[in-house]
């Protein structure tokens, strides 16, 4: 019998909690039982612990869903009177004008993300320091849209001045692109968020392909500077940079599967599929240390993907390669499945 009356012995048992510690479930995660044990949390706070996560989210009140969606509509009806005025008026506006006029737009819009967030203070802490529910409420979703809207006011405002109006050597377009794409990323330092992130990905996309096809001419090398790419949206995520996990392994997965696929060597085929692999390969490594269903399914696209172009491209299509690529798949995932029933019949206490 135990001091807390729970009757086990068992130091790895995971503790009752007794009455006074509230209405919560008697078998606490294993996790806080740990902290119980090293003294870290006392019976009282770890019942105050358990009831603070069991307890549901509280569903917001009709009078503040309206709200939220009359902001939203009413972001919506601005950036349309916006877009009609502009092409009403665009050919009648000098450059200058266009510049000024987007540039308004972008403070504006980020005066009220600075304002909805709740101020300076609530911006501008790392990602990392954040917690995922904290970044969904209301007015974090609204001035995650201000700031969306600010990063492409900036990114037009950098394609108006910088047009020069020569329709073959015409670059608007890359500048636009890097200018948003500073923009975004500043905006997603302020507040991260799943738009600010999707802009983000686009931006660095448009922008690493602009610059070495269009400025400096490396049209060769925009495949392998998308797979570079690609590959620094997974660092950074696995790094704890970015806040929806998920998205910016998907990113990174994306963006690297397709500069592996757009590698160009004449007459050669092989190098996009090795280097599809290689993104499976990295995929899989980043899943023995984070455990995210976008690489281990990623990982398994990329792989498919590989197997599928090497198999066409050593056999022309023979229906005999193919074939022993679907036994061997179905003999690895017969040993896959196999360990993991057997680990989990291990991990069962008894």
């Amino acid at each position: 019998m135990t001091p807390d009356g729970s009757g086990s012995d068992d130091p790895t048992a995971a503790p009752r909690l007794s009455a006074a510690a509230g209405p919560v479930s008697a078998q606490v995660p294993q996790s806080l039982a740990d902290l119980v044990r090293r003294g870290v949390l006392d019976e009282t706070q770890l019942g105050a612990v358990v009831t603070a996560l069991a307890k549901p989210e509280p569903r917001p009140t009709p009078a503040r869903l309206l709200a939220e969606i009359a902001a939203y509509a009413g972001a919506g009806l601005l950036l349309s009177g916006l877009v009609l005025v502009l092409a009403e008026s665009w050919d009648d506006m000098a450059k200058l004008g266009r510049f000024v006029l987007f540039v308004l737009i972008a403070v504006g819009l980020t005066v009220a993300g600075v304002a909805t967030a709740g101020g300076w203070q609530a911006l501008f802490r790392p990602a990392w320091s954040r917690s995922a529910p904290a970044g969904h409420t209301a007015r974090a979703r609204l001035a995650a849209v201000f700031f969306a809207l600010a990063a492409v006011s900036i990114a037009a405002a950098a394609g108006s001045i910088l047009d020069d109006g020569n329709d073959t050597t015409d670059l608007t377009w890359v500048y636009a692109a890097v200018a948003g794409l500073v923009a975004a990323v500043a905006g997603y330092a302020a507040l991260p968020s799943l738009l600010g992130l999707l802009l983000c990905a686009g931006f660095s996309a448009a922008a690493v392909s602009g610059l070495l096809d269009e400025v400096f001419g490396l049209d060769d090398l925009a495949g392998p500077g998308l797979l570079v790419l690609g590959f620094g949206w997974l660092g950074v995520t696995r790094l704890g940079a970015v806040l929806e996990r998920w998205a910016g392994y998907a990113a990174g997965v994306v963006l690297a599967v397709a500069g592996a696929q757009t590698v160009d060597v004449v007459d050669v085929r092989w190098p996009a599929y090795v280097l599809t692999a290689v993104v499976a390969v990295v995929c899989f490594a980043l899943y023995a240390t984070d455990r995210s269903w976008v690489l281990s399914l990623g990982g398994a696209a990329a792989l498919t993907l590989a197997a599928v172009e090497a198999v066409v491209d050593w056999t022309g299509e023979s229906a005999g390669a193919s074939g022993a690529i679907l036994v061997v798949g179905a003999v690895v995932l017969g040993i896959g499945s196999y360990l993991l029933t057997r680990s989990a019949k291990k991990s069962v206490p008894r």
